[in-house]
């Protein structure tokens, strides 16, 4: 499993809605969208939105058998989404981060502390009051 599909799962999976669809789907094996909507108290598009980003994440698959689209958990899938948390799976090592540059400041060189630098105040002139 490469990182992008890593990290879609990961926010699949952050979602409490979507969790439970899931559990739901592991308990059933299939579903169907109004099946969902009957499950759980969401209008359809909210839900509509929590199977397509399940969907877009591969957690699940849709299959359209006439006029209803049938819902399928992708259990493998999630086997190697939990061997990669776990660390079985993991591709590539720890990235270290980049070392940042010091902030510079206008003519000053390298600020021991973020500055801010603001404009001289404004005289108020008599047409200002």
């Amino acid at each position: 499993m490469n990182d992008m599909d890593f990290v879609k799962i990961a926010k699949a999976l952050a979602d409490p809605t979507r969790r439970h669809m899931i559990a739901r789907l592991r308990e059933i094996g299939e579903m169907t969208c109004t099946q969902v909507s009957e499950t759980f108290p969401l209008s359809q598009p909210t839900i509509s939105h929590h199977i397509k980003t399940l969907e877009a994440a591969g957690i699940i698959t849709i299959r359209k058998d006439g006029q209803f689209h049938i819902l399928t958990l992708d259990q493998s899938r999630l086997e190697q989404f939990s061997a990669q948390v776990a660390g079985a799976g993991a591709q590539s090592p720890p990235v270290k981060s980049p070392v940042k540059s010091p902030v510079m400041g206008p003519l000053m060189g390298p600020l021991k502390s973020p500055v801010m630098i603001l404009p001289p105040p404004r005289t108020l002139l008599k047409a200002d009051c």
